[in-house]
């Protein structure tokens, strides 16, 4: 039995990962297409008010869930008493949510410094209003380890809000208020499929007891020191972009830039791209650390080493390989390559965003007593000082700087109170100084090769097309031939990289350490 309770929770795990992969993807990929209809002003519009959204869904998608999961399962002979209650609390808190977000629009969209917001901060509170229910309900499927209602939930739910986004950019593609307010509409809609889709599903069976009135107000605890902390680091990139919101163009605008709705928006192209790099980078260890805790002790130090390993490999990587790359990413999906260095020191921060989440989940996991509340208050107040200290001089430059400083500062407070077994798995074998040296000579291959294109053609489009598809195999073998050779992985993390064991036996697998 349970065997046969480990296989369904393995599998359920792996649903879950694959529908959470692809929900991030739509969300990152759409931004794209909608910069091209829209422009960077329009783009501009529909981004100030994103962070609101990210937020939301953050919580909604991953700690209610876990949270209503764990409450159900620790107590099964109550679990029927506790649903009705947590759906109960969905319930009024989907109310106050969405009628809170009504009341504070204007005095919001004054903070952001653009009144006109008013209306897509309102038409986001219909999202405000179903999340909490659907991710009850979410948690209760998945307490009895039912995952395809979860994963078929979020997917349904980002392709109909995506489609309603699209539609109001090819429909309004000027009209740029109009537009985000019917885009962000598309949110509440997206909810109310998902929610259509959860209650479809036959709702698992409870025991019968007497009536329990919980505990509230541990509830509540738990809540914020479980559910929502591991929904607040699984959002890190949206927490530094709700700060750009409510500073960045109000600055831009008191220290007379030049056209600030535009220059925001530009900054906003970097989002997309970090939020790719960062899924890049951990979608294999959200699959791996929740079952950290069912592992033998001596097993989970070797399975933690290795997801940190792999996890670094691939966000330095990818955040490298595009920061050197930006010009011609730039232009290949946003059509020009203006602001490129301020976009690539934003996607620098995918390396030490990756680490700060990938720590913060082991922390959890081996039920850390100190939460890491002060450290991402401290992150987040630096990142709101720098942005008012460098933006009115360097403009969306000094807001990049900004997320790059307060994502390493994070990165660091972790790894100084993190265990000490956990600071050694950086230099395990010589790990970081080997990564180091990799990533130098990544940049320098990929920069000397960005210079020899611009000797013999222009940057276009096109051939921006086909110097990012080019440049990138050429460095993906250069990572793999220099990680393969310095022993930067070991026999199993290189298991654990897509396509890795095809790698070693291509390579041999002489040379990886074992």
């Amino acid at each position: 039995m349970k065997n046969n309770n480990a296989q369904v929770l393995i599998k359920g795990t792996w649903i879950l990962s694959v529908s959470s992969l692809i929900t991030k993807i739509l969300s990152a990929f759409y931004r794209v297409p909608l910069q091209n209809l829209v422009g960077d002003r329009g783009f501009y519009v529909y981004q100030q008010v994103y962070p609101l959204y990210g937020l939301c869904t953050a919580v909604a998608l991953t700690g209610i869930p876990m949270f209503v999961s764990q409450v159900l399962a620790e107590s099964s002979e109550q679990s029927s008493n506790n649903r009705r209650y947590l759906l109960i609390g969905a319930i009024i808190l989907g109310i106050l949510g969405a009628v809170v977000l009504k009341i504070l629009a204007f005095p919001l969209v004054s903070w952001m410094g653009d009144s006109r917001l008013a209306p897509l901060i309102k038409a986001l509170s219909w999202f405000y209003l179903l999340a909490p229910l659907e991710a009850v309900y979410r948690g209760i499927y998945q307490a009895d380890l039912q995952m395809l209602p979860t994963a078929l939930s979020q997917v349904s739910e980002q392709i109909v809000r995506v489609v309603i986004i699209i539609a109001a950019a090819v429909t309004l593609p000027t009209e740029y208020y109009q537009m985000s307010t019917w885009a962000h509409a598309g949110s509440g809609v997206g909810a109310l499929t998902a929610l259509i889709i959860l209650v479809s599903f036959k709702l698992p069976q409870t025991n019968a007891a007497p009536a329990v009135k919980p505990n509230l107000i541990n509830l509540g605890k738990r809540f914020i020191t479980e559910g929502l902390m591991f929904s607040l680091f699984g959002s890190l990139l949206v927490l530094f972009q709700t700060i750009d919101s409510f500073t960045m163009y109000k600055l831009l605008s008191s220290n007379n830039w030049t056209n600030p709705q535009v220059l925001k928006g530009i900054y906003d192209r970097g989002q997309p791209l970090a939020q790719l790099g960062v899924v890049v980078a951990i979608s294999f260890a959200t699959a791996i650390l929740p079952q950290l805790s069912r592992r033998p002790v001596a097993k989970q130090q070797t399975i933690i080493s290795s997801t940190i390993h792999v996890t670094l490999t691939l966000a330095a990587s990818s955040a490298v390989g595009m920061a050197v790359l930006m010009p011609q990413i730039n232009t290949l999906l946003f059509q020009n390559s203006r602001q490129s260095l301020t976009l690539a020191i934003y996607v620098l921060s995918v390396v030490f965003v990756a680490y700060a989440m990938v720590l913060n989940t082991i922390m959890q996991a081996q039920h850390y007593r100190q939460q890491n509340f002060r450290e991402l208050f401290l992150v987040l107040v630096l990142k709101w000082a720098a942005n008012l200290w460098l933006i009115p001089h360097l403009g969306p430059l000094g807001a990049s700087i900004a997320t790059l400083l307060a994502s390493f500062l994070l990165a660091v407070l972790l790894y100084y109170k993190a265990s000490r077994n956990l600071q050694k798995i950086l230099i395990q074998r010589g790990f970081l100084k080997k990564l180091v040296l990799i990533m130098l000579f990544l940049a320098g291959f990929v920069a000397v090769l960005s210079m020899f294109w611009r000797l013999i053609e222009p940057l276009t489009r096109l051939t921006a097309l086909w110097e990012v598809s080019l440049t990138i195999v050429l460095a993906v073998l250069i990572v793999v031939i220099l990680s393969y050779h310095w022993q930067l992985l070991t026999l199993d993390e290189w298991n654990l990289v897509p396509g890795g064991s095809w790698i070693l036996k291509m390579l041999g697998g002489k040379h990886a350490l074992r």
